[in-house]
């Protein structure tokens, strides 16, 4: 058994949706200091992934050749976002914060993900379900302003924030979608504004995602239990065409700090015995040594394994309409065009009986596996997705 030619070679990047390099990707103005008061932000972004970046770079179909041409997963979700900004210490003598203005923010997720036909029964081979849906992570962010800066036609100001990722998201461990993610994450992130003639705005970021531990992992292990710290680069560049239009462009980069560990797989077969036909043409054993057997019991070999991290770029474009400083609807495009996912090598037993273990596997007849990681952490998608926004001020002073 060279390989599974099945569901780890299928994944959905929840971190689409979920994570930082998208739910903080900026827009126009995003760090520019607004009017002091209350904000209301809604973003709503889909996609029909078909493709998904491999350990080597390249874009690969979902399930390789054991998924027939067409099938997809498609993702939905939807960002409620309140938002402050004001000065809780203003009037005290308190140095840099009582000169600054503040901003926090609250983010709440919901979403629903669901795979096609053939993309479903596959799962159901393995015991294991494929749809999502319901509310997902919660993001509570803080920060501060910088001084603005004025030297002539250029307006700059940075802003520094932390945010916190709370996993109170739907997540079930043997889905391969999941809307939450089960364990905690925080990121320092450092962000700058620039205002050209008043026609070009600039808006760059970094943030540093620290990632916990993830003691429950989904989908047969699939899931890393301790995923990898990543960095996220983001820029958008805004033209303004008149008092209200502007054309946007931008640019994501996402990398791994560490690399994503496995400490529990445990990926098999649903029914066993797997009878030789099985052996040959769903696992791609080789047809020498399916066979030997009449039926072969199948059982991961338990073990702590690594990747070699992933990474993400995409480009971005759109447009937004911007009405009395006091509502922005956006619409936008994503496009990845590069990238690399989680991919781990495991060893499976190969036994005549059950249980199927060390004590009980063929000798010499050890295979191994390439398994494709999973949500948020793992899965980065190849497709592209397109992201439509409301923000309204709600209450100023």
């Amino acid at each position: 058994m060279r390989r599974f030619a099945a569901v780890w070679a299928m994944a959905l990047s929840v971190a689409l949706p979920a994570s930082a390099g998208v739910v903080f990707t900026p827009h126009v103005s995003e760090y520019a200091k607004p009017p002091r008061g209350t904000y209301l932000d809604t973003t709503y972004i889909y996609s029909s992934i078909d493709r998904i970046w491999d350990a080597d770079g390249n874009k690969v179909a979902l399930g390789n050749t054991a998924i027939p041409p067409g099938e997809s997963i498609n993702a939905q979700l939807l960002l409620a976002r309140y938002l402050w900004v004001g000065n809780l210490f203003e009037d005290t003598s308190l140095p840099f914060v009582s000169k600054h203005d503040q901003v926090f923010r609250i983010i709440g997720t919901a979403g629903r993900q669901h795979g096609t036909g053939a993309i479903n029964d596959l799962s159901r081979q393995f015991g294991l379900t494929t749809s999502a849906s319901g509310i997902g992570d919660v993001f509570v962010l803080a920060g501060i302003y910088g001084d603005e800066h004025h030297w002539g036609p250029l307006h700059a100001n940075a802003l520094y924030t932390i945010t916190a990722k709370l996993p109170v998201g739907s997540y079930q461990r043997d889905s391969l979608l999941n809307i939450g993610t089960r364990y905690w994450t925080v990121i320092p992130q450092v962000s700058h504004h620039q205002d050209w003639f008043g026609k070009l705005s600039i808006d760059s970021t970094a943030a540093l995602q620290l990632n916990g531990r993830n003691s429950a992992p989904a989908y047969g292990g699939l899931t890393p239990t301790r995923p990898g710290h990543l960095l996220n680069l983001e820029t958008n560049l805004a033209w303004k065409l008149d008092e209200h239009w502007y054309a946007e462009a931008g640019f994501t980069y996402t990398r791994s700090l560490t690399d994503n560990r496995y400490d529990d797989v445990t990926l098999n077969l649903a029914d066993q015995p797997v009878p030789p036909s099985t052996a040959c043409n769903t696992l791609l054993v080789p047809a020498a040594q399916c066979t030997l057997l009449d039926a072969f019991y199948l059982a991961p070999v338990p073990g702590r394994y690594r990747d070699r991290g992933v990474s993400n770029a995409l480009v971005t474009a759109g447009f937004s309409y911007i009405y009395r400083a006091s509502t922005v609807i956006s619409l936008r495009a994503a496009l990845p065009i590069a990238g690399r996912g989680s991919q781990i090598t495991v060893p499976y037993y190969v036994c005549p009986q059950s249980p199927c273990n060390a004590d009980t596997e063929v000798a010499s007849a050890r295979q191994s596996a390439r398994l494709t990681g999973v949500q948020e952490a793992a899965a980065i998608t190849a497709s592209p997705f397109f992201e439509l926004r409301l923000v309204f001020l709600l209450f100023a002073p």
